[in-house]
């Protein structure tokens, strides 16, 4: 145990914690300023990478080290509440004050963690404690974004009142949470919103054409369109409230519901009084992000004379869209007793990022500092805060270029990568252990930008991971498998037939398509035009004889009738498959139409397949989220999911290993990576605003005008700060229309302060160096202009304009690869024929054997020779047979090993696993475990669902790990997703966590948590122990360890037993138990 800081309560200052954690890291005069500041509420602007993670848990350690000075007595670390968004950052600032608690105050076992949790998760926790008090039931159940989308398309499709709104069904069933959501957040209700709206109706049908008539005036179109979408919104609150009554009477809470209730309770006194007493100190993380009602529950509970400390970033407020507000910081101050109160501080150096980003960052963050309500300084460097000088001008970390056309700026991107790779490479000091290669991402402001972009990397030989279910959507097998899912649900799905016609695995040629389009036509007859006529997935349910010849002279050749029935086949297995729950559905579909398979020989190197298992993650989610998820609701929900830019993304994962990231700029708020490329630079793409024109000079928006989902700005809780419709000041038609063009312009100049913001972030993510880049010529047939963000960088002479491409000329043609035309059917790329003729002549000289027998070096060989002899076999057996996928889950080994002709059984024919109640009580226990180990401590308790005779098992369970050896001990990680090769199947495994050695571990140990209690029959025992096994070998293998360096155990909880069995199978073994061989 370390001599520093065995005694809670020396006293020591910032400084000296800071070294008793690092000697190394001495803290900023900022950072001291504000671990070591008093308890007057504090306002901290933290800028990007400027170190608030360290400095909040710093603050933590000095208050414990400081409590009798502070408050007259010791402070216990749980009487310390840190909130936050996220429970990623809410596990990393937990993590972190453990460990630095350890290292200044020694080890503890008994000592009590601080009481970090989201901003959500507390106001969960304060509705289950206190809802009673306003007659809100603590049991409600929580709905995700997928069950809302569902309970939404639900009350939609089985609404009989009119609807009148002037949209379309799918863009109702997005706006009903949306607007109801925002009716919470700003404490509204529907019938606030329904009076205003039948007001302005009335109003504006009520003015006159000039000023002074008499009579109203008839309306102009373009007035009747702007009423028009008042009475959409009218229309729409009746559904709303419908909305609300469905999710009250089915005892259902969603996030927005949570905030208000917990609003509402914040006004209480006896609730004010609990939570000052159990908490004498709040911090308040990315406060930026917060909405008006979240501000004010905390504003209510603890604004008081109580200390509270609010850290965020002004110029990082990118969520408006989500409800949070971008005066919510000038809002702290004023809330919490104004500038004479609360004291304002700063954390300006950035760990992050070098000087020239940092440049670069703070010239573009110029405009938003200038009009701040609170002072926000600029970025510096850790150099420039030791008085190092550093360049301010031009520098080739951060490059602009403008380039000729969407490929040339993709392809672009991809050099721009794989050069600053190299050089940064190639300045790393000399190691023998393999390092990953620099980290990249590539930020786009659309999803609509990916395709181009990972066409251009895969061109470039450059590994990839496309972030979010919006981008998941646009990946080939996963657009497959939808398609696959989409014609089997609704025959009239012409568009997704056709990709499956003209995909790989079908590839039907043009006189083969004509052909099959002349057989539905006949097919149909004299029925056409009529409801009953059949559609062309029928044409392939029957098709002709033989010796059939069209009207036009065309038939189908025998390879297209093979294709062709192969593809009914999976479509109508897939039909006939409907009762199974809908994940176990989509599993179905993959092996019914051998995607496995493709996606192991399209990409050896294992992408496609991890693309479908996001994707099968995906609609595991949305299943989860309702009590019977159908096939069609999926559908409905992933064209929701193309259409929404900013919703319904999948959780963001840990990057693969030497992967480029593509994803939005939105979701890489809170990462970092050392190059990245941000694409799309041009006015009206990003900025994404309607840009300045010879009639319009001034940016322009709609803003809450644009749909129908948003409340109206006059209505919100910080309508002060956000742009004025003086549309009640309108006397005609006439001012009415200047006060709505005066309204454009307002929200056009907040809408660029968003867009900036979102700009900044995406500089700010950037170590090292940064491409910001556009083209003359996107989508379109107009030339686009540069971005005003980079022209005023090129202008201020940060960045340079000499390499850009030349401006076109005023007749040049757009290029003619964005000519309205495409390559019908698509080939398969050189590459893809490439490996399928190398596996065809590998299986005719080595015969059918040499894939299982190929040592592990020729694993990439052998895999594709084994996927293609499946490929074969499946198409002359049928579906009927069975072929090993090219992933298999961890538990799949262990069935394997228990039985292996239950196992293939149950590969032939899948069968829906019936719900065991001590499954679900397991699923409990472990949500319990994970939040006892910092994942949010003492709230977002997930409820997995035991009934009630298994609720007191449950609670005897937890009770059993409070006092096993291992709940005094930290993991070093939780719930971790693996994957490991093996034989040429690629394993994926879920470990619970893993604990680095000490604490009475010899070595790093890798732990599954078991509810129950040790099988007493052997063969079981050894079938379980496989488990272990691939733990222990993906763990070793994914961290570069050797294999007997890492230890693996079983804790049952029923029977508080440790079992560490004495030996586990290699992986030779492992190979052998895959192939059969064992």
């Amino acid at each position: 145990m370390s001599e520093v800081g065995l005694v809670l309560g020396k006293r020591r200052n910032a400084v000296e914690l800071t070294h008793a954690i690092n000697p190394e890291i001495n803290p900023t005069a900022e950072q001291v300023a504000i671990i070591s500041a008093g308890l007057d509420p504090m306002l901290v602007v933290a800028g990007a990478g400027s170190g608030k993670t360290e400095t909040l848990s710093m603050r933590m350690v000095y208050l414990l080290d400081h409590g009798e000075r502070l408050f007259g007595r010791h402070v216990s670390p749980d009487e310390i509440l840190c909130l936050t968004f996220t429970r990623k950052a809410a596990a990393e600032i937990a993590d972190r004050a453990a460990k630095q608690m350890s290292r200044v105050f020694g080890e503890d076992p008994e000592r009590a963690a601080p009481a970090v949790a989201t901003y959500n998760g507390y106001a969960a926790a304060l509705v289950a404690e206190h809802g009673l008090r306003l007659a809100v039931d603590p049991e409600s159940t929580m709905l995700t974004d997928a069950a809302l989308w569902q309970m939404a398309n639900a009350l939609v499709e089985d609404w009989t009142g009119d609807i009148d709104a002037d949209a379309a069904v799918s863009s109702i069933v997005r706006a009903l949470p949306r607007l109801s959501a925002q009716l919470g957040d700003h404490q509204r209700s529907v019938s606030d919103l329904r009076v205003w709206a039948r007001d302005a109706i009335d109003f504006l049908e009520a003015l006159p054409k000039k000023d002074g008539d008499a009579v109203p005036g008839k309306m102009t179109q373009a007035m009747a369109k702007d009423i028009g979408k008042f009475r959409s919104l009218l229309a729409l609150t009746d559904v709303v409230e419908a909305f609300q009554a469905r999710k009250r009477d089915g005892s259902f809470l969603d996030f927005s519901d949570q905030v208000e209730i917990a609003a509402r309770l914040s006004q209480l006194e006896a609730v004010q009084s609990i939570e000052r007493s159990r908490y004498r100190v709040v911090l308040l993380d990315e406060f930026q992000d917060t909405s008006p009602g979240q501000l004010q529950l905390f504003a209510n509970m603890f604004g008081a004379d109580h200390p509270v400390m609010a850290v965020g970033d002004p110029n990082q407020a990118i969520y408006g869209f989500r409800g949070a507000s971008a005066a919510a910081l000038p809002a702290f101050v004023d809330q919490f007793g104004g500038d004479a109160r609360v004291t304002q501080a700063t954390l300006s150096v950035s760990w992050r990022n070098e000087a020239s980003v940092l440049g670069v960052a703070n010239a573009a963050a110029a405009p938003l500092r200038e009009g701040a309500n609170v002072h926000v300084a600029p970025l510096r460097s850790r150099g420039e805060e030791r008085g190092v000088p550093e360049p301010q001008r031009a520098s080739p970390g951060v490059v602009a270029h403008i380039f000729n056309d969407l490929v040339d700026e993709a392809d672009g991107i991809a050099s721009f990568i794989a050069d600053h790779r190299i050089a940064l490479s190639a300045g790393r000091p000399r190691s023998r252990v393999p390092m990953e290669p620099p980290s990249a991402a590539v930020l786009c402001r659309r999803r609509a930008q990916f395709t181009a972009v990972v066409d251009a990397l895969d061109r470039a030989g450059l590994d990839y991971e496309v972030v979010g279910l919006g981008g998941l959507l646009d990946t080939p097998e996963v657009a497959d498998l939808v398609a696959l899912l989409e014609v089997a649900h609704d025959p009239s799905r012409g568009d997704s037939l056709m990709r499956l016609l003209t995909s790989e695995r079908v590839a039907l040629g043009p006189r083969d398509l004509a052909a099959l389009a002349d057989w539905s036509r006949e097919l149909a007859g004299p029925r056409a035009g009529r409801e009953s006529e059949p559609s062309i997935v029928d044409a392939i349910a029957a098709l002709p004889a033989r010796d059939w010849e069209s009207a036009e002279g065309r038939e189908l050749t025998d390879t297209a009738r093979e294709r062709l029935e192969r593809l009914h086949h999976a479509v109508d297995s897939i039909r006939t498959h409907t009762y199974l729950p809908l994940t176990e559905l989509v599993l179905f579909a993959e092996r019914a139409w051998g995607l496995d398979i493709e996606a192991a020989v399209a990409r050896p190197d294992g992408r496609a397949a991890r693309n479908i298992d996001a994707f099968v993650d995906a609609a595991r989610t949305f299943a989860r989220g309702a009590d019977h998820a159908t096939l069609g609701a999926l559908i409905s929900w992933l064209d929701a999911a193309r259409d929404e830019e900013s919703g319904l993304d999948a959780p963001i994962k840990e990057p693969e290993p030497g992967a480029v990231q593509v994803l939005t700029v939105h979701a890489a708020k809170g990462l970092e990576w050392d190059i990245v490329a941000v694409p799309g630079m041009n006015d009206g793409q990003f900025p994404k605003v309607t840009v300045p024109t010879a009639s319009s000079p001034t940016y322009r928006d709609s803003a809450w005008l644009d749909g129908i989902g948003d409340l109206p700005w006059e209505l919100r809780m910080d309508r002060e700060d956000l742009p004025h419709w003086y549309w009640r000041e309108a006397t005609d038609h006439r001012t009415f229309a200047a006060s709505l063009a005066q309204f454009k312009e307002d929200a056009g100049q907040h809408k660029l302060d968003e867009e900036r913001r979102l700009f900044y972030v995406a500089i700010t993510r950037a170590r090292s160096h940064v491409l910001l880049s556009g083209a003359w010529w996107s989508m379109g047939k107009t030339v686009k202009v540069p971005s005003s963000f980079i022209t005023e960088l090129v202008d201020s002479g940060h960045v340079s304009s000499a390499d850009w491409s030349p401006t076109p000329a005023a007749d040049d043609e757009p290029p003619s690869v964005y000519a309205p035309s495409a390559m019908w059917p698509p080939e398969p790329t050189v590459a893809q024929r490439q490996r399928r003729e190398l596996a065809h002549d590998v299986l005719e000289v080595l015969g059918a054997t040499a894939a299982a027998e190929a040592p592990d070096h020729t694993l990439p060989l052998a895999r594709e020779v084994t996927a293609m002899l499946a490929e074969r076999q499946s198409r002359s057996a049928g579906l009927a047979d069975v072929v090993t996928p090219a992933h298999l889950s961890t538990s799949a080994l262990v069935a394997m090993r228990r039985d292996r002709d239950a196992f293939t059984a149950q590969l032939r024919r899948p069968l829906p696993t019936q719900p065991a109640p001590a499954a679900q009580r397991g699923s409990a226990l472990h949500a319990w475990i994970e939040t006892q180990y910092g994942h949010q401590p003492l709230w977002d308790d997930v409820d997995i669902g035991p009934g009630e005779d298994d609720a007191a098992d449950l609670e005897a369970l937890k009770a059993v790990f409070e006092k096993s050896e291992w709940k005094s001990r930290v993991p070093s990680s939780i719930e971790v997703d693996v994957e490991v090769p093996v034989a040429g199947v690629t394993v994926r495994s879920r470990i619970d966590a893993v604990f680095p050695p000490g604490h009475g571990l010899d070595r790093v140990t890798v732990v599954d948590w078991k509810s129950g209690r040790p099988p007493t029959e052997p063969h079981e025992r050894e079938a379980r122990e496989v488990q272990l096994a691939v733990y222990r070998l993906a763990w070793a293998e994914w961290k570069g360890l050797p294999v007997g360096d890492v230890d693996a155990a079983f804790y049952y909880v029923a029977a508080d037993t440790t079992v560490r069995p004495e030996r586990l199978l290699s992986r030779d073994e492992i190979v052998a138990l895959i192939r059969g061989d064992e």
